[in-house]
């Protein structure tokens, strides 16, 4: 289920910040922390599946709080890299100067 929640998301955001670059805020970073409090504090308590946040251990927070900071910043370094080296030019919001 990790495996494909972690790639379905990095799909979407690579997708999306094609579209709507806003969700590139901070790198990636701002679209992590949005999935953290989501899930882990949100989604999956309310359906049982973990503790009701205040009953999970502070570290486990921590941990997944940079976690997905981490995961989504590495995606915004490669998707970044990648698009850059298929199409020879920057993301779409950054005009392309006179070489």
């Amino acid at each position: 289920m990790h495996f494909t929640f972690a790639i379905f998301f990095a799909v979407l955001y690579c997708v999306v910040a094609e579209y709507w670059p806003k969700i590139k805020l901070w790198q990636g970073v701002a679209f992590g922390i949005v999935l953290d409090i989501l899930f882990h504090v949100i989604i999956m308590p309310a359906m049982g599946v973990v503790p009701a946040p205040w009953n999970q251990p502070f570290g486990e927070h921590f941990s997944e709080f940079f976690g997905h900071i981490l995961w989504l910043w590495s995606i915004e370094l490669v998707r970044r890299d990648l698009r850059n080296r298929i199409t020879g030019e920057p993301d779409a919001e950054y005009p392309v100067t006179a070489r």
